[in-house]
């Protein structure tokens, strides 16, 4: 049954838009020594690319990207992934920037294996951010959450966001054990802390607040 990613039975296709040709010579090579990698092509704009058709783009610094990347798109094919590289995520216009497309965000002193693995993910359909990039997305630059009882909200780890979505897919604790390798004991323990971060008092109004939250999409 499928879960929504993408496979290739081939390299993953990647084309590179950067203003800067040290910066595109550089993504270049970190493809081009991948052998899981194809790369098709750079360019300082989307447009130069067209009919290259690739499975993801790398943009360096390119906030408005992905309104271009409808010159790569061909008729009855899936837009690419993007693979967004950031030199500042602390300016104010950080979050409204964004691309909704950019389903990989990094920042530009990130190492190439993090890039080459991000670019794996993207084109199997997962969202990553760096961890910095992730704790400026929780921040948000917003007045902290509030649970449903009013009390301020404390963010989920990775793992409770993971057991937490396994709830939304109506699995059991002995399930979700199963699956994340871990014990009966650590499920009921991650649960609790879950339950008590998003003020929810039982399994349902958790994934309920989880949604509400942004943490589980439908």
């Amino acid at each position: 049954m499928s879960d929504g990613t993408m496979e290739y039975m081939g390299p993953v296709r990647v084309a590179i838009i950067a203003a800067s040709p040290q910066v595109r010579a550089s993504l270049q090579a970190i493809v081009e020594a991948e052998p899981a990698l194809a790369f098709l092509g750079s360019a300082a704009d989307a447009e130069t690319l067209a009919g290259t058709a690739p499975d993801v783009v790398v943009a360096d610094n390119e906030p408005e990207a992905s309104d271009a990347l409808k010159t790569l798109f061909e008729p009855g094919r899936a837009p690419p992934a993007l693979v967004l590289l950031l030199d500042d995520a602390d300016s104010d216009g950080f979050l409204e920037e964004l691309p909704a497309e950019a389903t990989a965000i990094l920042s530009r002193n990130v190492m190439p294996a993090e890039i080459v693995a991000a670019i794996e993910a993207a084109a199997a359909g997962l969202c990553v951010l760096s961890p910095d990039i992730l704790a400026r997305l929780l921040a948000g630059r917003k007045p902290l959450r509030q649970t449903a009882s009013g009390g301020p909200f404390e963010a989920l780890s990775i793992r409770e966001i993971e057991v937490l979505a396994m709830l939304a897919d109506g699995l059991g604790n002995k399930e979700i054990a199963r699956q994340l390798d871990i014990s009966d004991n650590t499920v009921k323990s991650h649960l609790s802390s879950i339950f008590g971060k998003l003020g929810a008092t039982n399994r349902t109004e958790a994934v309920m607040l989880g949604m509400r939250h942004g943490y589980i999409m439908v």
